[in-house]
């Protein structure tokens, strides 16, 4: 079952700062998660994303023991990725003692979770390739064969509708009280012709207030 995880205001702890973790570090920074990494040795490449959106804290300290996950609180997701598998394989042990997920860059098969290989379309859809860690190779290769096909298929007007329906489902919720009839309106306005050919000419603020209007006058019709 593939998910897509909610990090926002999250701790994650990454054991390990070398290559492989230097990676996995770089995906998670554009999640608005707080990252802290404990390493001895740390990628060049991480000093130029700390301070920046995502709070990332650097500890630059030898990890010998699995317990140092211990030292941290509100921990979400630790990440195992020190260039001894044996010590990764503790943490993970450690970390699914205390309730944490857990991942391991050198033995997938021990993970709660496995990474995909992402579609990122206008930073909006999101389409992942997974193998259920089998092979991240062929995910990638997958991927690159598809994207795009998936890009030409999936455009402006979809990504311009995914951000219309967010606004909608943010105010039909003060108006209509009834789940089936808020997702009836969210419906209409994928079919709606006048909303359609604002989005074609990428006047959103029309747009937004043409869903306002309707809102408004649907409430006045059941007062009535």
């Amino acid at each position: 079952m593939i998910v897509d995880l909610n990090l926002k205001g999250r701790n994650i702890l990454v054991i390990g700062a070398g290559m492989e973790g230097a990676k996995r570090i770089k995906s998670l920074s554009n999640q608005d998660c707080k990252i802290i990494i404990v390493s001895e040795t740390v990628n060049e490449s991480l000093y130029e994303i700390e301070g920046k959106n995502t709070p990332i804290i650097i500890i630059r300290r030898k990890i010998e023991d699995p317990n140092i996950i211990d030292e941290f609180s509100d921990i979400f997701i630790v990440f195992a990725s020190t260039n001894d598998p044996f010590l990764n394989k503790k943490i993970i042990a450690r970390a699914k003692e205390k309730g944490i997920l857990s991942y391991s860059m050198d033995d997938a098969s021990s993970s709660d979770f496995f990474f995909t290989s992402i579609i990122n379309i206008d930073e909006t859809i999101q389409i992942a390739i997974s193998t259920s860690g089998k092979s991240p190779l062929m995910s990638k290769i997958i991927r690159d064969r598809i994207e795009n096909a998936i890009k030409n298929i999936i455009g402006k007007k979809d990504t311009d509708n995914i951000k219309i329906q967010e606004f909608a489902r943010e105010h039909v919720r003060n108006y209509i009280k009834n789940q089936h009839e808020r997702r009836m309106f969210l419906y209409s306005l994928v079919d709606d012709q006048e909303i359609q050919e604002l989005v074609a000419k990428n006047n959103m603020n029309k747009v937004k207030e043409r869903i306002i209007n309707t809102l408004d006058k649907w409430e006045d019709n059941k007062g009535r």
